[in-house]
This record gives C-alpha cells, structure tokens and sequence, in this order.
C-alpha cells in the first residue's frame, strides 16, 4: 500500500489522500481510511493500463 496527500495546484491546500492499495472487496478497501475524518470515500477499480472497461 502506499498512500500522500492530494493538494491543491498551488500546493498550499489539502484536499485529500489518495491511497494505492490491493483489496479483496470495496468494503475492504473503504475500511483503510477513516471514514470520520474524510467528507466522502471514493474506491475505484483499477489496473496497470488503466481502469478495466
């Protein structure tokens, strides 16, 4: 897993994290960030070359 900040353009405002990491299910994946501190968690799939159609 890895994970950082995502910062505005000017870098000087924190938006979010972003998190790379293998997970069995959505849920599991969910369950890495604490859902109290964040307004919103969004999981997508992906994969090397993209997300799969």
């Amino acid at each position: 897993m890895t994970y950082g900040p995502l910062l505005s353009d000017d870098g000087a405002t924190w938006l979010g994290t972003a998190v790379l990491l293998r997970a069995p299910d959505l849920d599991k994946a969910r369950a890495v960030l604490t859902a109290d501190q964040y307004a919103d968690i969004e999981v997508h799939n992906w994969q090397f070359g993209g997300r799969p159609s």
